[in-house]
């Protein structure tokens, strides 16, 4: 008698490449602080190998590489932008979405007028010196040292420009400018600005209403629950 035997085949275990796909998304938007380190990472997964690409801005920063994560050791203002990695394998590619890169920081301020004269009854308007840093500061104006608050006669605007109405002999002064950054700690003193009022002896003679600080054109978005507009005029009496 035969006995044949016929072996079972093999069994094969297949496994499906699996396409890149993201565990995480990263944040819309991040704030850090100029001089520190900044690691961004791009979290995927799929069949290896993964290969990444950054980009900046949509500007490529780096080739394609097993390396996932993208480091800047210290911030400064210039990498403040756009950025997202792109993770392929050999099934295909996938762009993670985009996140910005926010750096606060506080500069000097810029040297600015350092006299301003009006005669008595005008309206005095002293801006404020340019000052590079994000996010925008808190600004207060200070007289001699002494804080100023608006009042009928005191006008601070949105662009932080000190105006005063109507202007007397006491408003004679030092005006300076503090600015405070609130996502660093930072502040900073701008140099002070001497005002004087001119004519203090003249009759006080009724002045005409004028515009000093106009209403500018604003675009808001429908739905938007409110806009501010400033208008600021000058008289004698106010």
């Amino acid at each position: 008698m035969h006995t044949s035997f016929q072996s079972e085949p093999d069994t094969l275990k297949i496994y499906d490449d699996v396409p890149p796909y993201f565990k995480t998304e990263p944040i819309r938007s991040q704030i850090h602080l100029e001089g520190n380190r900044l690691v961004l990472t791009c979290m995927a997964e799929g069949s290896w190998p993964l290969e990444f690409k950054w980009l900046y801005n949509n500007t490529e920063l780096t080739h394609f590489s097993l390396e996932y994560r993208y480091l800047i050791p210290s911030l400064d203002r210039s990498h403040a932008g756009f950025y997202r990695c792109i993770v392929r394998n050999r099934v295909g590619a996938l762009m993670q979405r985009r996140t910005e890169v926010q750096v606060a920081y506080m500069a000097n301020f810029e040297n600015g007028e350092k006299h301003l004269s009006v005669s008595q009854g005008n309206a005095a308007v002293v801006k404020a010196p340019r000052i590079s840093t994000f996010p925008r500061p808190q600004v207060t104006w200070f007289r001699d040292g002494r804080k100023i608050s608006p009042s009928s006669r005191i006008a601070i605007t949105m662009e932080n420009t000190l105006v005063i109405l109507s202007t007397v002999a006491p408003d004679t002064g030092r005006y300076y400018v503090q600015a405070v950054n609130d996502k660093n700690g930072e502040n900073k003193t701008s140099q002070p600005i001497t005002l004087t009022v001119e004519n203090t002896g003249a009759p006080a003679d009724p002045i005409a209403p004028v515009i000093i600080i106009s209403p500018k054109n604003t675009s808001v978005v429908f739905g938007f629950p409110e806009v501010t507009l400033e208008c600021v005029a000058n008289a004698r009496p106010l």
